[in-house]
């Protein structure tokens, strides 16, 4: 406590002996003070507004063109759902679409060429999306004057990061590999039970790049089923089946019309020139998402 008391009487009395300026002084030193810091601001904003200036070009060096403006760059989000297709795209009638997202999904053009990469030893190397949504439309068809609903194109339009391209290389890698192969399986017959049957799958690509900014038709043909003990026809007959692989910037949509219908169908297969208007109107509802735009 001594130490304190008298650590507090020289401060006091050290205090009383600065000298301390007048109070006009005082004021004259802010107002000075004042004056430089505006002057240092005023300053700063011509430095500014001079790097703005738009000067006039000098004689003899020629005005650059001005630049033109780039395709739109959207945020790389959830894909809403003007991105898909709707009914009137189709040439078939459809007024119904179930459609869902995803977030993560494996891009996958056709389950059954997968099947055959990995039995010929050229496993798939699947390209995981960001988001997805997949959708199928559904239409009216007749069997023995009785109608029913089904599924006349399954559509999934996944957002990818990275290079879009190794989709288009994979679908390569596999169709090379799988050609032709032969299977024995389980097929329907009719409303019986399944039976045990063989059949041969061809797959080609049929046409490249025909809309949006890749493109590809791959077509997949396979035989008649038959009994692998009597080479009797079993199940259902020869088939075909179209796959439609397009990429608009980082979206790319796998569309599956309905083909390869049974004979009792009503016959609702896509030509080829079906077939590409269809892609190119995929092409065109995922311009307002892809990134960059369209």
């Amino acid at each position: 406590m001594r130490d304190e008391a008298a650590f507090v009487e020289r401060l006091q009395r050290e205090l009383r002996e600065v000298s301390w300026p007048e109070p006009a002084e005082l004021r004259a030193r802010a107002r000075r003070r004042s004056r430089r810091t505006a002057g240092m601001a005023a300053v700063a904003v011509l430095a500014v507004a001079s790097a703005a200036v738009v000067l006039p070009p000098r004689a003899g060096v020629p005005e650059l063109p001005p630049v033109a403006p780039g395709p739109a760059v959207h945020q790389r989000t959830e894909i809403p759902v003007e991105a898909v297709l709707v009914p009137a795209d189709l040439p078939a009638r459809t007024d119904l679409r179930l459609d869902e997202v995803g977030l993560g999904e494996p891009v996958r053009a056709d389950e059954v060429l997968r099947t055959c990469a990995q039995a010929q030893g050229a496993p798939a190397d699947e390209t995981v999306s960001r988001y997805s949504r997949s959708q199928s439309l559904i239409g009216a068809d007749e069997r023995d004057g009785a109608a029913y609903r089904r599924a006349m194109l399954s559509q999934v339009v996944y957002r990818l990061d990275g290079d879009p391209n190794r989709v288009f290389d994979e679908l390569d890698r596999l169709v090379g590999a799988c050609r032709s192969w032969t299977e024995t399986t389980q097929v329907q017959q009719g409303e019986q039970a399944p039976v045990t049957a063989r059949l041969t799958h061809h797959w080609t690509v049929a046409r490249r790049d025909f809309a949006g900014d890749q493109a590809v038709l791959i077509q997949h043909t396979y035989s008649q089923p038959v009994d692998p003990v009597t080479d009797k026809p079993v199940g259902v007959p020869p088939g075909a089946q179209a796959t439609l692989v397009v990429r608009v910037g980082d979206l790319v949509s796998v569309l599956v019309p309905a083909q390869g219908l049974p004979p009792w169908a009503s016959g609702t297969d896509l030509s080829d020139a079906q077939l590409v208007d269809v892609a190119r109107a995929a092409a065109r509802r995922m311009c307002v998402a892809a990134n960059p735009g369209c």
